[in-house]
């Protein structure tokens, strides 16, 4: 592992020690109304089937504010999936390749309640944004953080299928706010 990653890590690790947990109605919460951040994995801008599930977001959420925060590339993304988009200036980073402060003020100032990744792999960049969110409840992957990033988990059978794993999220958000959650 490089010095930089290294550094990158420690800053996860010292994010997640001062992160404080609140506890959440859980369905209700999210079926209200609420500002939601949504991130995307690296390099999404060419993944079409991808952001046509984004798209489907706005649809669950009629209500909810929705902002989709992508390491570069914003305008397209926010061009095929009706989401408004943010992200870093392509320039503007500090000594661990990572966004300045600036950026992720500007995360915490949307006032995000809940955070939906869909990271599939451990992505820094997803990772510091989920923690300077304030989200409440931030909906994940399994497998890929865990505790305390991701407070609630989605797990899916199709480990190796990435489009089906992001149908899997999509489909478990969708029968939540629908109400026809079913346990196994």
């Amino acid at each position: 592992m490089k010095l930089k990653e290294k550094l990158q890590y420690s800053l996860i690790r010292y994010k997640c020690a001062r992160l404080k947990e609140a506890p959440f109605d859980f369905p209700k919460q999210m079926q209200e109304e609420n500002r939601i951040i949504i991130t995307l994995p690296e390099g999404i801008e060419t993944n079409s089937i991808l952001l046509r599930m984004v798209s489907e977001l706005p649809t669950l959420f009629p209500t909810s504010d929705l902002l989709i925060v992508v390491p570069i590339g914003c305008t397209e993304v926010a061009r095929k999936t009706g989401i408004h988009a943010m992200s870093p200036d392509l320039y503007s980073t500090n000594i661990l390749g990572l966004p300045r402060r600036s950026f992720f003020a500007k995360v915490k100032g949307f006032g995000a309640t809940m955070l939906i990744d869909f990271e599939t792999h451990k992505n820094v960049f997803n990772t510091m944004v989920n923690l300077w969110s304030g989200a409440i409840l931030r909906i994940g992957i399994a497998g890929v953080w865990g505790m305390p990033i991701h407070n609630f988990q989605v797990r899916s059978s199709y480990i190796t299928d990435e489009l089906k794993v992001y149908r899997s999220l999509v489909d478990v958000i969708t029968q939540i706010q629908q109400g026809t959650v079913v346990s196994a």
